[in-house]
């Protein structure tokens, strides 16, 4: 079994977002954007296809996606967690799905209920880097999302890296640590895992047992800094709190997953992040 543990289909309010918007293409290798470089484009993307996702995922071996919705800034776009119920129910086999709420907007906790409630999903992914304004993961602000999700018992991703936030400050795994202290019972994930703070991360792993890394591409790029710090981490103390994700439109379903497999970790960890870490938080252990 696979679990690509954030996806964001080409489906409805998505193709919306940043990540679908055209861009004009960068020849100088000065500065050539550093996710393009050996990406392969899938079908599903130029097509805005998720049917052909769907065959993709079959292609790449992949069981469930989890989506993982967006409510940020306009700069980069936000989806109706509507649309992620619809895919939910369109393919009950194949998609779970993370609502995206944003701290600043008005209702954002009742958002959270009507999600979990009405739409099925199963947990909430939030982007205070990428509100408007701008907000650390530890303000006070976003502290009612935190106590509504502990109270619900649901997960909390938090995407977190230095593209999120106006400087990579707001990228440090020390506010992260706040949250996680000052909710114990919490479970959070780290969409990114703080890169480029890739051994602080570590550290806020190991002192928070509440915390999930998800590097991503941060990990398994091909040559990417700091990636053998996650390396180490899943063959040792993290093995059982660490995720597997494409990150697509990112990178492509296909391309993610084989230079995963071509990283130095063990096949019991592999195991563990590729699937048995996130059926357990999704609780399919139980289903």
């Amino acid at each position: 079994m696979i679990i690509d543990f954030r996806v964001q289909p080409p489906f409805k309010s998505f193709l919306d977002i940043y990540f679908y918007r055209a861009r004009p293409a960068v020849v100088d290798p000065v500065k050539v954007n550093a996710f393009s470089i050996g990406r392969r484009v899938s079908a599903s993307y130029v097509e805005r296809s998720v049917d052909l996702f769907v065959e993709e995922m079959d292609e790449a071996g992949i069981d469930l996606s989890v989506i993982m919705g967006q409510h940020a800034g306009p700069k980069w776009g936000s989806v109706s967690n509507d649309d992620i119920g619809e895919l939910i129910r369109r393919y009950p086999d194949r998609f779970a799905g993370f609502a995206g709420i944003d701290p600043q907007e008005d209702g954002a906790t009742d958002e959270i209920l009507r999600s979990i409630d009405e739409l099925g999903c199963l947990g909430i992914a939030i982007l205070p880097g990428w509100s408007d304004p701008p907000l650390r993961d530890d303000d006070k602000k976003v502290y009612p999302l935190y106590e509504t999700a502990s109270a619900l018992g649901i997960p909390v991703m938090i995407t977190i890296s230095h593209m999120i936030g106006p400087d990579m400050s707001y990228s440090m795994p020390e506010h992260i640590q706040r949250v996680a202290l000052d909710f114990p019972e919490l479970t959070i994930i780290v969409g990114h895992a703080c890169w480029p703070w890739t051994t602080q991360a570590c550290a806020l792993g190991m002192r928070c047992q509440n915390v999930y890394l998800m590097p991503e591409f941060y990990m398994h790029m091909p040559d990417m800094p700091g990636a053998r710090d996650y390396v180490d981490a899943a063959n040792g103390y993290l093995a059982h709190r660490m995720l597997y994700s494409s990150c697509y439109p990112t990178r492509r379903l296909g391309q993610a997953l084989e230079d995963f497999r071509r990283l130095p970790i063990t096949p019991e960890s592999q195991e563990s992040l590729l699937w048995r870490n996130g059926a357990r938080l999704l609780g399919l252990e139980q289903r």
